[in-house]
């Protein structure tokens, strides 16, 4: 399991603790949706950018 696994499975358990502790569980779930993808997003773009010489 890599830095990004474990950080978010950490992400996920504080969102269970929220969500048992009385927080809004389509709003918990909205936010890691979110965060998934925009981390998915960052890597295809970074990937992208090498792979047709665009890097900044």
């Amino acid at each position: 399991m890599g830095r990004d696994d474990d950080e978010q499975e950490r992400r996920a358990l504080r969102s269970i603790e929220a969500i048992n502790a009385g927080a809004d569980i389509g709003e918990e779930s909205f936010q890691l949706a979110n965060e998934f993808t925009d981390r998915h997003t960052g890597r295809a773009t970074a990937w992208l950018k090498r792979r047709f010489g665009r890097g900044e």
